[in-house]
């Protein structure tokens, strides 16, 4: 099962996404948000750290066990937490079906519902009441943009389900790297790019808010290697 591809199905949010009410709604949007932004947090920790360890690479052999490690950590819970973004499951909460979920809830998205769920927000006042409404148009090429028609996510799903979230069976006995399914730094980029737009997207017509991605403390790890490196650096001491 882990070499077979999920086919975009067009049809209702799964059920467990069905005639949910407000409240629900919301714990939706924050469900989603711990995946988007896990897999955001996680990439730029990886990628500022491959950074420092190649601009510093006396600093980054004083313990390069720990920071090998920590760069797989990184990568695999970025990836794992991305995969469950664009996961195709019926049943499970994922980018395709929250947009799903939104189609079929579009009553949920209107200026007073905002004012509802965000009385003491004085920029809800200011909003455009189509600025809350999702444009059918658009929401259904979102919706297409999230299945694996799109390359991406087809990429991104064949590397789970062989490498991340099982270990394809065929491709092991190959023993053979080079058969792999590939999954591009190219291709993690601009599903993270897509993740960020989509979530804010509608999480600011469902209640006038948005999302960071990076987090508070983002470059402590620079503050790490300055650390070492003024210590193997004998003109930094006294």
């Amino acid at each position: 099962m882990s070499e077979q591809e999920a086919e975009p199905v067009k049809n209702k949010a799964p059920k467990a996404l069905r005639d949910v009410n407000e409240t629900e709604f919301a714990a939706l949007v924050r469900g989603l948000v711990l995946d988007v932004v896990d897999a955001h947090i996680h990439w730029g920790q990886l990628t500022l750290l491959e950074k420092e360890m190649n601009a510093r690479p006396d600093v980054s052999a004083q313990a390069y066990t720990f920071w090998h490690y920590t760069r797989v950590a990184h990568r695999q819970t970025a990836l794992a937490s991305l995969a469950r973004v664009f996961d195709q499951e019926p049943g499970s909460l994922h980018m395709r079906s929250f947009l799903e979920a939104i189609r079929d809830h579009l009553h949920l998205f209107n200026k007073e519902g905002i004012s509802r769920r965000r009385p003491d927000d004085p920029f809800v006042k200011m909003m455009s009441p189509e600025a809350a409404k999702p444009d059918p148009a658009q929401l259904a090429r979102d919706i297409d943009s999230c299945s694996t028609l799109d390359p991406d996510i087809k990429a991104l799903n064949r590397f789970r389900s062989n490498l991340l979230a099982h270990r394809g069976a065929k491709l092991t006995r190959q023993d053979d790297v080079d058969k792999s399914p590939p999954l591009l730094v190219e291709q993690v980029k601009r599903l993270l790019d897509r993740a960020k737009t989509l979530l804010n997207r509608y999480s600011f017509m469902f209640d006038n808010s948005g999302y960071s991605m990076v987090p508070h403390g983002h470059g402590d790890l620079v503050n790490i290697f300055d650390g070492v490196e003024r210590d193997l650096n004998p003109k930094f001491r006294d």
